[in-house]
């Protein structure tokens, strides 16, 4: 499996930033994970909209799915040019009911709702859920290949629900969005290393992080606990 980081900040992006959004690739089939503001615009560097087939947004919060609200015009637009013919299928939560009922505009999209029961296959690529703690409901996604397994954390805060979600990881792609001493719905830097060491997780990737905060500092808190940790970088690629 191929990630690719279209955006990393959050709640909102920095200069010349975006907030979440992930291209998964297997072979020839390609998932956009997360969709929020920005990401529509840097998801057509790599492809054509025609191209999109499967999106998996973790929660309806915006910095999540924002770029849904635009790409839905994209794809009606393109649908009355007879360039696509089938909605783009769209696994999500059931709720915030009123940002589920937004998504739903002119059948280009094939809305999907998911739960902890759910599980997919796309591709080859084997996808389970697990319920995370933040204030709408919210989902950590597995994708496993083979003997390969990528996990991101979605938003939440620390929860052993996620290490034994994340056990064995070869990436652990982990909301960090706090540092230590802050409270909020999200993990530390310290709380994502916890969770990549706790697991066995080879690698971590800490994302969802403040354009107010420094990323060095992330880094450092982070790397203290837990030695393969990176920052998430625009346009970085991560092999599995």
């Amino acid at each position: 499996m191929k990630i690719t980081v279209l955006g990393f900040y959050g709640p909102f992006p920095g200069p010349y930033g975006a907030t979440s959004g992930y291209i998964v690739e297997e072979g020839d089939t390609h998932i956009l994970l997360d969709c929020g503001s920005g990401v529509i615009s840097r998801y057509q560097r790599y492809y054509d909209l025609n191209d999109l087939k499967y999106v998996i947004l973790s929660h309806l919060h915006s910095d999540h799915m924002s770029d849904m609200l635009v790409l839905r015009y994209a794809l009606d637009i393109l649908k009355s040019r007879g360039t696509i013919n089938d909605p783009v299928n769209v696994y999500c939560p059931a709720t915030p009911e009123n940002v589920l009922e937004e998504l739903k505009f002119k059948d280009v999209f094939k809305i999907h709702t998911i739960s902890e029961e759910t599980a997919l296959n796309i591709g080859g690529i084997e996808i389970s859920f697990k319920k995370m703690n933040h204030p709408v409901e919210t989902y950590a996604v597995k994708m496993k290949k083979d003997d390969k397994i990528f996990v991101y954390s979605a938003d939440t805060v620390y929860t052993e629900d996620l290490v034994d979600f994340a056990k064995g990881a070869d990436l652990l792609l982990c909301d960090a969005n706090f540092l230590s001493g802050m409270q909020g719905p999200h993990m530390t830097a310290a709380e994502a290393a916890e969770v990549a060491k706790k697991s066995g997780s080879k690698r971590l990737i800490l994302t969802h992080l403040s354009p107010l905060m420094s990323l060095k500092d992330y880094y450092a808190e982070a790397k203290t606990l837990f030695e393969n940790t990176e920052i998430a970088r625009d346009f970085e690629v991560y092999v599995i």
